[in-house]
């Protein structure tokens, strides 16, 4: 599951940590109730769809 940790300063930044093979839609619109990932919220803000990011897993050999 990712690690999300948010460091609340005057210039807030979330960190989110993710394992090999995991993927998350993260917000871009900043409606999401689920912020910093995508609930959907996007969709009352045409052309500020989610940001998805995936861990692919290292090959082995």
């Amino acid at each position: 599951m990712a690690e999300v940790q948010t460091q609340n300063t005057d210039h807030p930044r979330t960190t989110v940590k993710l394992q090999p093979g995991e993927k998350v839609a993260l917000c871009r619109c900043f409606a999401s109730q689920k912020f910093p990932f995508c609930d959907g919220a996007h969709r009352q803000h045409p052309g500020r769809g989610p940001a998805i990011v995936e861990v692919v897993q290292e090959a082995e050999g």
